[in-house]
């Protein structure tokens, strides 16, 4: 019966003790390190996985407009291209032609790595550059009056 009491008491005192050493200050700092450890690992792949992201955004751009940038029926457009997460383009702007306007989506849809293409595309006809003619101005200052400016201008 001693000897039982005797191993019983030795596995008490062996619990006991990693008990303690599980709320000790090693553990606990041990612990802590672990989970800064942890948390630096997570901020460190959503960073990478964020980069990996934006530069097949921006590939996938980059493939679209060499494409576009290369075809001659595109002369006289005046196009923006958007890459979106997920391999969507956006084409914006205008194209001289409904064929061009088709031509500008079949090649961004058939260009690696594009998923999706929104096309806001608009077809202008004729296209003119209208100069401004402005009325001239002519600033009077009245001698007596500092402070005060008059703007006439002439038809």
């Amino acid at each position: 019966m001693t000897r039982l009491f005797a191993i019983a008491l030795m596995s008490l005192a062996l619990v006991g003790s990693s008990a303690f050493a599980q709320d000790g200050p090693l553990r606990r700092a041990g612990r802590a390190l672990d989970n800064t450890g942890k948390n630096i690992r997570s901020r460190v792949e959503t960073d990478v996985a964020r980069a990996q992201s934006a530069v097949q955004e921006r590939d996938t751009l980059n493939r679209v407009m060499r494409r576009i940038e290369w075809d001659k029926q595109f002369v006289g457009s005046a196009l923006r291209i958007e890459s979106r997460p997920g391999g969507a383009i956006v084409l914006r702007g205008s194209v001289i032609d409904p064929t061009v306007k088709l031509r500008a989506v079949d090649l961004a849809q058939n260009t690696l790595g594009v998923t999706s293409v929104v096309d806001e595309l608009a077809v202008v006809k004729e296209v003119r550059v209208i100069q401004a003619n402005p009325a001239p101005v002519v600033i009077e200052t009245t001698p007596s009056v500092p402070a005060e400016t008059k703007i006439i201008v002439k038809p």
